[in-house]
């Protein structure tokens, strides 16, 4: 004896006829918020970009003055910095004369000692000064220079 089992109709799984996938609608909508995300999100982007670049300027007139201090105290003579504009030499650095619109051409050197910074042999510094470094966000770096040779940056971010 033989049974034959057959299924019905009800329990069988039935195919849906739609075919599965997004709608174009669903995709318009979609990239719409996402254009609308990214407009938003490019101011942000370029002042990340802008401000990191003073601080790049401000760290490389840094490295400079620290390099400086260095050379002065291991070649024990005296070496000279001097300012204008936007340009800064180094007597006794390999790159002597640089720009901090190297960096970016929004920045800008404001309240630079008058004269020339010399370096003296034991690293102590001819005068002590506040050098401004700004961009066109009006973020600013302070780099204060004490007699001692001693350096400080502070960022104030806009």
């Amino acid at each position: 004896m033989r049974y034959v089992l057959r299924m019905n109709e009800k329990y069988t799984p039935k195919r849906n006829s739609r075919a599965r996938g997004f709608t174009i609608v669903e995709l318009i909508v979609t990239l719409g918020i996402l254009a609308i995300l990214i407009m938003i999100a490019i101011p942000s982007f370029n002042r990340i970009t802008d401000n990191g670049n003073l601080k790049i300027a401000a760290r490389d007139l840094i490295a400079d003055f620290n390099a400086l201090k260095e050379k002065a105290m291991a070649e024990n003579t005296q070496f000279d910095l001097t300012f204008n504009g936007d340009t800064y030499t180094c007597a006794g650095l390999p790159n002597g004369q640089k720009t901090t619109t190297g960096v970016a051409s929004d920045i800008h050197i404001f309240n630079a000692p008058p004269g020339i910074l010399s370096f003296y042999t034991r690293g102590m510094l001819s005068q002590p000064g506040t050098i401004t470094l700004i961009n066109n966000r009006n973020s600013t770096a302070e780099i204060t220079c004490k007699t001692s040779g001693r350096i400080y940056v502070q960022f104030n971010w806009n």
